[in-house]
């Protein structure tokens, strides 16, 4: 999820958040698990929007926080105790309700657009965006946000070796597995190889098998709730944490 306190702990330390007028996907923000707000904050930006009925009431205060006069400020010491699902289909429904709420908010924070996401090693975020609000001279009619990550990029390869296989182009597959090892290598395969060597690889096969399966449950929600409500939404997802 890109609207994550994992932006300030890497990008921030002990410190004020930045105030970014970008997407409101893409802004530092603090989960209400761990978040305290002055009262005369919360009387000026609003209260909680109970539209975010699964989640994401704090992602929105925290872009509401961050658009007004106030600051927000990480502090590392303090702390909570904070208790995890410990099935994976108590994980599935936790990550199918994180999903659902993200297209609402998407909705809710920008105009009318194509947003396209992508990893950047010159925001301070590690993410950009490009927003097109016309296409061909066409004014684009909905709310569109794709994410660049790379789960997105390898389907599109697996995909691709599919259809390569079934016209049988001998050129496109070699083209494609090409492509596909290149972009591996790039996001992944290198802390892969190197984990082999340790031997840490095999112990987190397991975890990997987890991680992709919430994926799909968080892409899965965020596209379904947004089509319900006029969006087309590509959910960010991740997966480098996992061996790193």
């Amino acid at each position: 999820m890109i609207p994550h306190i994992l932006s300030t702990k890497k990008g921030y330390g002990n410190g004020y958040l930045l105030k970014i007028n970008t997407s409101a996907m893409i802004m530092p923000m603090f989960p209400a698990a761990n978040l305290a707000i002055r009262k005369s904050a919360i009387q000026e930006v609003g209260f909680f929007d109970t539209e975010c009925k699964t989640s994401g009431e704090d992602n929105d205060i925290c872009i509401r926080m961050l658009k007004s006069k106030w600051e927000m400020f990480y502090e590392p010491r303090a702390t909570i105790m904070h208790k995890h699902r410990t099935s994976l289909r108590g994980l599935l429904k936790q990550w199918y309700g994180y999903g659902t709420y993200q297209p609402y908010l998407f909705k809710k924070h920008t105009p009318k657009c194509l947003e396209i996401v992508y990893q950047s090693n010159k925001s301070k975020l590690n993410w950009t965006s490009r927003r097109f609000y016309k296409i061909l001279g066409i004014n684009v009619p909905l709310h569109i946000m794709i994410h660049v990550t790379p789960f997105y990029i390898l389907h599109a390869f697996l995909l691709t070796l599919i259809l390569s296989l079934i016209i049988k182009s001998p050129l496109l597959f070699a083209f494609v597995l090409l492509g596909g090892l290149s972009s591996w290598l790039y996001y992944s395969g290198w802390s892969f190889l190197r984990n082999c060597i340790t031997g840490k690889t095999f112990r987190g096969i397991p975890y990997a098998l987890i991680r992709y399966l919430l994926n799909w449950a968080f892409v899965f929600a965020a596209f379904k709730t947004g089509l319900k409500m006029g969006v087309i939404y590509f959910a960010v997802t991740r997966w480098r944490d996992l061996d790193e």
